[in-house]
């Protein structure tokens, strides 16, 4: 049936609390046991039967010797009135009860590429060990997008780095990542523990995987009253570590960034401890989704990966 086959004026007319009457009545054939079972006086289930006698023109319970048996019409409508209510408190519910291994479809998420690294590889062993009918599908959708794709339903989960979100957005915060300074000590020279003021007079490679410029970096550069020379962009930050390794640069990165880096035993990373230097990292999703079970499963899927990155020394 569509919603447009519905007569809502013939809704406003029945209150759905008297199926829950017609239901104690039949089943229990007797207005004081059927006020017993619903916790309600007796004069009030004599009102709602008479009530029910108005709106299905039957006299639903009639007397007989000393007790009331049901009418025929009553014994018909039963069945679909017990099914109603059960539909309605399935629904109240939430229906039944999501279990992951049954599921099945298709879930779309946006992470950077950093992120994608770091966290693929749990979320992916975690959905084939718990929701094996499930396919995963990662959106290649810039930093600068992931909310507004959000917004459009284009994915249900977003992680990444998210200063303002809007009030039709629910954060988690998952991480808080420092950041390091990352160089090849045999082509430039970098002070143990520098400062900011040391780190502007150098060149820089930087990447815009969370967003364009100005980023966090030059933000906390400019509130000292400082600049840094950027001599090279870079998209793929995950490309930083081969150029560094051949030009006198350095790179500030989040340390949940050159954890992967770790592999290039001729880079020196120099972690950085100054104000405001922090990258938070957060889970997103619609408020459309609060109920959805099963974007809350891969939300907690998606936690559970962080967590265990971070334990193991993210």
């Amino acid at each position: 049936m569509n919603m447009v086959d519905i007569d809502y004026a013939a809704f406003r007319r029945l209150d759905l609390n008297l199926l829950v009457a017609f239901d104690a009545l039949v089943s229990e054939a007797s207005v004081s046991r059927a006020a017993a079972r619903l916790y309600v006086g007796q004069p009030a289930m004599s009102h709602a039967l008479a009530r029910l006698r108005e709106t299905f023109g039957d006299d639903i319970l009639f007397r007989e010797g000393a007790g009331m048996r049901p009418t025929p019409r009553a014994l018909a409508l039963a069945g679909a009135v017990r099914q109603v209510l059960d539909d309605i408190q399935h629904l109240a519910r939430g229906a039944r009860a999501f279990d992951p291994a049954e599921a099945e479809g298709r879930v779309r998420i946006a992470l950077t590429d950093p992120l994608e690294a770091l966290l693929l590889p749990g979320l992916v062993a975690r959905l084939r060990a718990r929701a094996p009918g499930l396919m995963l599908s990662v959106l290649p959708i810039p930093a600068s997008r992931q909310l507004e794709q959000l917004d459009a339903g284009a994915v249900t989960l977003v992680v990444g780095h998210f200063p303002q979100l809007r009030e039709v957005h629910e954060g988690l915060a998952l991480h808080e990542s420092g950041f390091s300074c990352v160089f090849n000590p045999t082509l430039i020279q970098v002070p143990p523990g520098p400062s900011l003021a040391d780190l502007a007079g150098l060149p820089h490679i930087h990447t815009n995987y969370v967003g364009e410029p100005p980023g966090l970096v030059d933000r906390v550069f400019k509130a000292q009253g400082l600049s840094r020379q950027v001599v090279a962009r870079s998209a793929m930050p995950l490309s930083i570590p081969f150029v560094l390794k051949r030009s006198p640069l350095v790179a500030i990165l989040p340390d949940m960034l050159t954890r992967m880096f770790l592999v290039h035993v001729d880079l020196r990373f120099e972690p950085l401890r100054i104000e405001g230097l922090s990258l938070p990292i957060s889970l997103v999703r619609h408020r459309r989704e609060r109920s959805d079970p099963l974007t809350g499963f891969v939300a907690g899927l998606l936690a559970d990966s962080v967590a265990e990155w971070v334990a193991a020394g993210g």
